[in-house]
């Protein structure tokens, strides 16, 4: 594909060829139907609860009928710092179909915090399979974002039968000094103030996540080029980081320390590589189709809805 960044009309196009091009040996039958007693139009509500690990209780979310249907059930890892409310708009289409769930990370959202001050990206990753143990799942399908999409590629490597395809949605491949910057500074260790300055500080770290890259470094040269979310999106954001204000960077730094590049190459799954132009990790989008050749890659443009991703998801997932 090429590497300039497609339309809304060419992402349809795309996702229209993925589908084809998977297809193009099975027979009708094979198609998913849709949960059972679910009819194309029937509504599919959004569930929550929790299951227990030996850290506590993790939240999670969840979508379609765990019964009746082939479809593998899809598991949505969230990028940092938020929770598995990035999804909800996602889960009653994908739901349709299959199973989806949507757990909170270790130290985000409603979940318990993680064992550790200090713990790898693989911690996450290992508590991703034991989520899906919990859960009574064996095989799924993932989909990553950020955070989300390294810990996909520890689980695809590691164990290699729990993921069949895999969607990384904004794979970073931070150069050592720069992870080492991030390390330092996107994420230090925040208390609740006296004077509720925390409180400040969540407002402007949500806000300033979308407006400069890295976020801490307010100047002209790093200004993305993307508007002020609306006040509605940034309570949303906040709301996620103070839940999680004692452990929300605990995650950050496990990624920020992750040698990405290794794990990538080991991952043997059928690959769809993501990224959308407004998304500052879509620089690394041609990097990580280099690592992985075998991998189908996708630049979004701008104007590319939620439910356009949603789709696309959908059409490489039912190969």
């Amino acid at each position: 594909m090429s590497n300039e960044s497609v339309s809304r009309r060419e992402m349809l196009a795309i996702s229209a060829a993925l589908l084809a091009s998977d297809r193009a040996a099975a027979s009708p039958e094979s198609a998913s139907p849709s949960p059972e007693g679910a009819s194309a139009s029937a509504p599919i509500l959004v569930d929550r609860g929790f299951l227990r690990l030996t850290e506590g209780l993790v939240h999670y979310r969840s979508a379609g009928s765990r019964t009746g249907g082939t479809a593998l059930p899809l598991y949505l890892a969230h990028a940092g710092p938020g929770s598995s409310s990035a999804f909800e708009g996602y889960l009653p289409t994908l739901g349709r179909r299959r199973f989806c769930f949507a757990p909170d990370m270790l130290g985000n959202g409603d979940s318990a915090p993680p064992a550790s001050e200090s713990v790898p990206i693989t911690y996450y990753s290992e508590c991703a399979v034991r989520v899906m143990d919990a859960l009574g799942v064996g095989q799924v399908d993932f989909y990553g974002s950020h955070t989300g999409a390294q810990i996909g590629i520890e689980i695809a490597a590691a164990h290699p039968t729990r993921i069949r395809r895999l969607i990384l949605d904004g794979l970073p491949l931070f150069p050592p000094e720069f992870k080492a910057q991030l390390l330092a500074r996107y994420a230090p260790a925040v208390k609740p103030d006296d004077y509720g300055g925390h409180l400040a500080w969540a407002w402007n770290f949500a806000r300033d996540q979308s407006l400069y890259w890295p976020y801490f470094e307010r100047q002209a040269a790093n200004r993305l080029a993307n508007g002020v979310p609306s006040a509605e999106l940034l309570h949303r954001g906040v709301t996620d980081i103070l839940k999680a204000l004692g452990t929300y960077h605990i995650a950050y730094h496990a990624a920020f320390a992750q040698d990405v590049p290794p794990v990538l190459r080991r991952v043997r799954c059928p690959v769809l590589l993501m990224a959308s132009d407004h998304d500052p990790l879509s620089t690394y989008l041609d990097e990580a189709a280099r690592l992985l050749p075998a991998a189908q890659k996708v630049r979004l443009g701008r104007e590319v809805t939620a439910s356009d991703r949603v789709e696309l998801i959908e059409h490489f997932l039912a190969g």
